[in-house]
């Protein structure tokens, strides 16, 4: 028996330590998966952006497009008035 003590605590330190790199581990992958959702939420971030930059610009176009066509159809309209 006299190495039955020595060898429980020898288990008990080694089943400590592989707790203690178990937490490690699980630190390390959770620090890992808060970066993968920064880096996602930033990506997502910039395509909101870039979409709603070009929906306002098509509806610029679209705007100065209809502005267009209204004048030609009043010119049109004023010169068959006119003539």
């Amino acid at each position: 028996m006299i190495g039955g003590a020595g060898t429980g605590a020898a288990d008990a330190a080694s089943r400590a330590q592989m707790a203690a790199s178990d937490q490690n581990q699980a630190q390390t992958i959770q620090t890992q998966m808060q970066a993968d959702a920064q880096k996602q939420q930033a990506e997502r971030w910039k395509i909101l952006r870039e979409t709603q930059t070009k929906i306002f610009e098509i509806q610029q176009d679209v705007t100065v497009n209809q502005a267009k066509a209204q004048d030609k159809a009043f010119n049109k309209w004023s010169d068959y008035i006119k003539s």
